[in-house]
């Protein structure tokens, strides 16, 4: 018995400190009642036969410390997360709302949503594969709009309401809608002058799609550059070369162009990801901390012309993702430092659109500490926080945005600044909540079949 009871407890002790780490998501609701109750039998066998152990009485005082540890974190774990889940909940006031807007969560629970959206703790939401998942798009056009009337009642800005559909490996609205081929293989083959059109057909396809639904903002597609000989053999979810549109920088623009242009004739905003780029990265980013260890020289001229240039031709967001840009700064994540966002995306290339991060709960964010994180982001000049995996984790990011104000720790004017891209973006999702008919004469018109059948 007391060998079990020390194997336990050595499997018990970190996954009590772990239990909300996101990458442990899937398996928190068995594991946090589990160590709970392995806690407490634990502790009563050592409590009511305390004299039936055959070890010395040291060991036996080891053991149940051992435990008391073991169920000393877990109810300080759950009690940390419940407490600040308290705190955001209870107070709803303008400062409370300016924050929120910030904010992008994807969602288990609607009920728990639907508070968050009226009383105007998050800008928007996201929609995964978890949320359409043996629905109908009937019925998802019909949650979103009840969504959007609770934030018209509530007298707040439109929701936003984003998704990933890329086509082809992710599709995470595919089914109810269509799956279709990626636009790296609708391109394939073509000559330059025409990849514009043919992303354009693609892009109106998927917005009009979306927009029926009630989808305002896309995170795609990728201006990653496809590179050669970049996978590794851990990377099971970022997939960038399976993804990637071309290895091409001028295919690339000319594709995210097309395709952006497609979304926003349909009433729906792109986004281009991930910046500084994934192409050459060879960690996955949900797991590992990602160096990107090549030159702004070499970057400027090849793997950014794609989003430089897609971010002057179209409305597009741009998400930055958590690559570490080693050439400029080698101690936090581009989507947190202000070197990269701040240095690079407003400065040099005089852009004043929206940025938002690629999911929060990623580990090279995780690793630098989520309550820092949107604060960092926040302050390097990024308006959106998402969080999208691990909805818990909102929680906590708001929690630490609400005292970081309060302590004057959220800098003013990129703090201003993000408000007034936010409102701006609000301004443009009323105008673009009517989806737009698509051009007869737009030459893409001509390629919407074959897209379709693709």
């Amino acid at each position: 018995m007391s060998l079990v009871l020390w194997g336990g407890g050595a499997l018990a002790l970190p996954l009590a400190w772990l239990v909300r780490h996101p990458l442990l998501l899937q398996w928190r609701p068995v594991a946090m009642p589990g160590l709970l109750i392995a806690s407490m039998a634990a502790l009563c066998l050592l409590c009511w036969q305390w004299r039936r152990f055959a070890v010395p009485p040291g060991q036996r005082r080891l053991l149940l410390a051992l435990w008391l540890t073991v169920l000393g974190l877990a109810c300080e774990r759950e009690a940390s997360f419940r407490w600040h889940q308290y705190q955001v909940l209870s107070v709803t006031d303008a400062e409370t709302q300016a924050l929120g807007a910030h904010l992008i969560v994807g969602y288990n629970d609607l009920p728990q949503l639907k508070v968050l959206v009226q009383r105007g703790l998050v800008g928007g939401i996201f929609i995964g594969a978890n949320n359409v998942q043996g629905r109908s798009a009937a019925a998802i056009r019909v949650a979103i709009a009840e969504l959007q009337s609770l934030r018209q009642i509530a007298g707040l800005a439109p929701l936003i309401v984003s998704t990933d559909q890329e086509g082809g490996l992710v599709s995470r609205m595919s089914p109810p809608l269509p799956r279709l081929a990626p636009l790296a293989e609708v391109i394939a083959g073509a000559p330059q002058e025409a990849i514009e059109t043919l992303a354009f057909a693609y892009g109106a396809q998927h917005g009009q799609e979306l927009a029926a639904l009630g989808v305002n903002i896309n995170f795609a597609p990728l201006a990653d550059l496809s590179m050669p000989n970049t996978h590794h053999r851990l990377d099971f979810r970022s997939l960038i070369e399976r993804r990637a549109i071309d290895a091409d920088p001028q295919r690339v623009r000319a594709a995210v162009v097309g395709y952006a242009h497609g979304l926003e004739a349909q009433g729906v905003h792109a986004t281009l990801k991930h910046f500084p780029g994934l192409g050459r990265v060879t960690q996955d980013t949900h797991l590992f901390s990602a160096p990107l260890a090549a030159s702004e020289g070499e970057l400027e001229t090849s793997d950014w012309i794609p989003f430089r240039e897609g971010l002057r031709a179209t409305q597009s967001l741009l998400m930055v993702g958590h690559a570490t840009l080693s050439a400029v700064d080698t101690s936090q994540p581009a989507s947190l430092s202000y070197k990269v966002v701040q240095g690079i995306v407003r400065e040099r290339w005089g852009h004043d659109g929206i940025l938002v991060t690629d999911d929060l709960a990623m580990a090279p964010v995780v690793q630098h500490g989520l309550c820092a994180a949107g604060v960092d982001a926040i302050n390097a000049g990024v308006d959106l926080l998402l969080v999208s995996y691990d909805t818990d984790q909102y929680y906590e990011v708001m929690h630490c945005l609400l005292q970081a104000q309060r302590q004057g720790r959220l800098h003013t004017l990129p703090l201003n600044a993000s408000q007034r891209r936010l409102h701006k973006l609000q301004d443009s999702l009323r105008a673009m909540a009517t989806p737009r008919i698509a051009d007869s004469r737009h030459p893409a018109d001509a390629e919407m079949r074959t897209v379709s059948s693709q």
